[in-house]
């Protein structure tokens, strides 16, 4: 079973985590095919193939779910408690998948409050395994389509072109509209960084 996120760096939204299990046979069968051989990790790979391999992912995964963690918890808890928190709500329970062994792209050390086998947390894994690579295209392909309707409910931001993101625009944005309900407190503090440098940084000497 294999486990990545989506949204990590964000200033907006929430953290995605994406769980995909495939069984042995599916496995091995798919060894040679286009969905283990061309799947990468999301980032890189265009919408129109992301999307066709999460459906592909969908299709053939013994197991999968993608699980949103929001801004607030975030704010509250911090993110690598929030995808850890994500982490334990995308693994099955025992009666669906007993105990299962996870791949985990990263460097994580995660406490489980459900019962596996063990872990591997493996940095860049994204880009070594293909079945964290399954997990990252679901988790980026869902996290992408809830900002898409973020932009429609919050205008002005641009949330369908950055997904949160802290690009030059996003943050232009930010200080052009303020904060939206959906931007993530914890992560903003540049703002007041940058403000108080402009502040002080031209003025005359007290």
């Amino acid at each position: 079973m294999s486990v990545d996120e989506a949204g990590r760096g964000c200033l907006a939204g929430p953290v995605a985590i994406g769980v995909v299990h495939f069984s042995e046979t599916t496995l091995r069968r798919m060894a040679n095919s286009e969905i283990l051989i061309g799947i990468r990790d999301s980032k890189i790979l265009t919408l129109a193939k992301r999307e066709f391999f999460a459906e592909e992912v969908k299709k053939h995964a013994l197991y999968w779910k993608v699980v949103f963690v929001s801004q607030r918890f975030i704010d509250k808890f911090n993110i690598n408690q929030a995808i850890f928190y994500g982490i334990n709500r995308a693994i099955p329970d025992s009666n669906i998948i007993e105990k299962p062994f996870l791949f985990i792209d990263g460097n994580y050390k995660v406490k489980f409050s459900k019962q596996v086998v063990g872990y591997f947390s493996l940095p860049k894994g994204d880009d070594l395994v293909p079945s964290i690579s399954a997990a990252s295209v679901l988790a980026k392909t869902y996290r992408d389509r809830y900002m898409e309707k973020m932009d429609a409910k919050y205008p002005g931001y641009g949330f369908s072109k950055h997904k949160g993101y802290g690009t030059e625009m996003h943050r232009k944005q930010i200080e052009s509209l303020g904060i939206s309900p959906i931007h993530r407190l914890s992560f903003l503090k540049f703002l007041r960084k940058e403000k108080e440098e402009t502040l002080f940084s031209d003025g005359e000497p007290i």
